[in-house]
């Protein structure tokens, strides 16, 4: 199985950095979306080499506590 990585940044004014790596093809999308829900808005994207690669099976699991 593939090394997930998720870097984020959240500079003092309020924006977020997000960087995912270690996903194949589109899938990484999915993982972004996942962060967009928590932290709000995605003003841009730029793929990396990795979202141009082939796609692979990758399972996101939600779950919320309280």
């Amino acid at each position: 199985m593939p090394n997930r990585e998720f870097e984020i940044v959240v500079a003092p004014d309020g924006h977020v950095d997000l960087k995912i790596s270690g996903y194949s093809g589109k899938r990484c999308l999915e993982a972004m979306e996942l962060f967009r829900k928590i932290v709000g808005e995605v003003s841009s994207h730029e793929p990396t080499h990795e979202f141009y690669a082939p796609e692979e099976e990758v399972r996101i699991q939600q779950e919320h506590r309280r």
